[in-house]
Formats: structure tokens, C-alpha cells, sequence
């Protein structure tokens, strides 16, 4: 069974791709930690962070759960091996999965790859928006 995954942002697109990693505001502080091209997914459709409540569009995949690590349970110990070096441990992550799965008070998938979009979901704006 597949692991669905949602992405929220203001452009129009058909894949999301890493490539993009660092271009926006709330990745350039990622990339000051770590410049690994990632992009970012939650494992529910309502955002968590204030900044994406608005976005135009929520996009829709889905991911095999093997093909991510799961530092939540961190069966390898990478948080311990890794500690401090979030480069070493996402550069570790990014030899062996697709991506990798952690959380910051909600769930985070993080993917090392591009992946096609599954579906589009057009957001309707807020009534904050208008004024």
C-alpha cells in the first residue's frame, strides 16, 4: 500500500522536483543547514504551517513506504550516528531511500527525487486575501 503525500504551492506544475530546493523563502534557511535538494510533502491535506494555508494549489502523489526512512522510529540509529551532521544523515538517507520521513510536531516527508503529481487540486482563497 502507497503512502500518500500532499505538496502546497502557488505555481502551476505537473512534477515536483528538488531541483527547486532553496528558491523560495521558507527553504533558504534549509539550505544555510544543508544544501541537499529536497522537496518538502505532509502526510495530511491540511497544512501545518501558516505560510501554506493560502497557497493556490495542493498537489496530490503518492510514494512506496519502503523507499522511505523513517527517523521517526529510527531503526538504524542514524539520529545518534548522525548527531549534529544533518548533511551526513540526509546524504546517508539519499544513498539508500527516496526519501525520509521525520517529525517537527507533525509529520514531514522529505524526497531526494522528482515525482509526478497524481492529482490538483485548485485551492479556493481565503476571505483574508480579499482584503
Amino acid at each position: 500500500m502507497k503512502t500518500k503525500l500532499y505538496h502546497y504551492s502557488d505555481k502551476d506544475i505537473k512534477s515536483i522536483k528538488p531541483v527547486f530546493f532553496g528558491n523560495n523563502l521558507y527553504t533558504l534557511n534549509d539550505t544555510r543547514q544543508c544544501n541537499i535538494k529536497r522537496s518538502f510533502f505532509y502526510l495530511t491535506a491540511t497544512p501545518k504551517e501558516y505560510i501554506f494555508k493560502n497557497s493556490n494549489y495542493l498537489y496530490i502523489t503518492k510514494i512506496n513506504p519502503k523507499n522511505l526512512y523513517d527517523l521517526r522510529s529510527d531503526k538504524l540509529n542514524l539520529k545518534v550516528k548522525y548527531s549534529g551532521n544533518i548533511k551526513g544523515l540526509l546524504s546517508y538517507c539519499k544513498r539508500y531511500y527516496k526519501g525520509i520521513i521525520y517529525n517537527v510536531g507533525f509529520d514531514i516527508v522529505c524526497l531526494f527525487s522528482d515525482i509526478k503529481i497524481l492529482k490538483q487540486v485548485k485551492r479556493k482563497k481565503s476571505l483574508l486575501n480579499a482584503i
